[in-house]
């Protein structure tokens, strides 16, 4: 499923997450590599004026590697045989995922949401937009569980994969993914458009007041049909034996895959702005979604388009 698959780490609560995340997707592999990474910001203020920058560099990254080795003995037998552990002192230490990823070819970033550590950040936080949109890979983030068990682990036992859908060349990337991570796990799959009936500005004449003729409102029937006839277009697409099936959902985008995530296994998004069926968005509310999910969420970036 994945060849290698990066894991930021650090000692906040979402570090918990993240890692059990990524053994499970990991375990959907044969020879999945998880490399554990603890990227750290120097800071000379913590040793004193009088420490010397050899000094903070082996005392930061020993530091790291601490965390990694505690975290790595966590780990399943079979899991922590094939794992490698990176402590890098870096500027950005988000950013630092990125060229790791692109250096090595890693397939997936699993990063906890909003972790904070004592030495350095690695955080999605303000920079979450551009780390998803910037990513050389697919974005795994757990949900919001504050290093606890996922709340409805009985109800992802038995549920099945979400993705969300809207036409775009970003969303069909979204879609294969989710199709292979439902039949590697041997799970249904929901693909969701969301209707959402926003009647259109009102158009000017050229000089400030309204034009004599404005467009019509949106005709939910007709909005409905043209977002359920892109979804069945799309599953009939998908390969035999994968029990999926289209879902349209009515109203914010945000809130219903939101509402829906809580009863999904995983969600998957795409994170561009829109496709051919306008009213439906996801690049625009895959931030709120991953903030406020109930279940992990995976985001394909931009540079996955096909």
């Amino acid at each position: 499923m994945f060849q290698q698959i990066l894991v930021g780490c650090d000692h906040g609560p979402g570090t918990l997450d993240a890692l059990r995340l990524a053994t499970e997707l990991a375990a959907l592999g044969a020879e999945t590599e998880l490399v554990l990474v603890h990227a750290y910001t120097p800071n000379a203020a913590r040793f004193g004026r009088r420490g010397r920058q050899e000094e903070l560099d082996d005392a930061l990254h020993g530091e790291g590697m601490h965390l990694l080795e505690s975290l790595r003995d966590t780990l399943p037998e079979q899991a922590a045989a094939n794992v490698e552990l990176l402590s890098l002192p870096v500027s950005s230490p988000a950013y630092a995922l990125h060229d790791l990823a692109t250096g090595r070819g890693a397939d997936l970033i699993v990063i906890g949401p909003a972790q904070h550590g004592p030495v350095g950040r690695l955080v999605l936080g303000s920079d979450s937009t551009g780390i998803l949109h910037g990513a050389p890979c697919p974005v795994a983030i757990p949900a919001r569980t504050e290093g606890h068990a996922h709340s409805a682990d009985a109800t992802r036992a038995i549920s099945v994969v979400g993705v969300g859908y809207d036409g775009s060349r970003v969303a069909d990337a979204a879609v294969d993914l989710a199709a292979r991570l439902a039949l590697a796990e041997d799970r249904g799959l929901d693909v969701i458009g969301v209707a959402d009936f926003v009647t259109p500005p009102m158009t000017t004449d050229g000089f400030g007041g309204p034009a004599p003729i404005q467009p019509p409102p949106p005709d939910p029937e007709v909005v409905d049909a043209e977002v359920q006839a892109l979804l069945e277009e799309r599953v009939a697409s998908l390969p035999e034996g994968l029990r999926a099936r289209p879902i349209t959902l009515h109203g914010s985008a945000v809130d219903r895959l939101v509402e829906r995530s809580a009863e999904l296994h995983l969600l998957v998004v795409g994170s561009r702005d829109h496709g051919p069926v306008e009213t439906i968005l996801l690049g625009s509310v895959s931030r709120p979604v991953l903030d406020q999910a109930r279940c992990p969420v995976i985001v394909v970036p931009r540079s996955a388009e096909a």
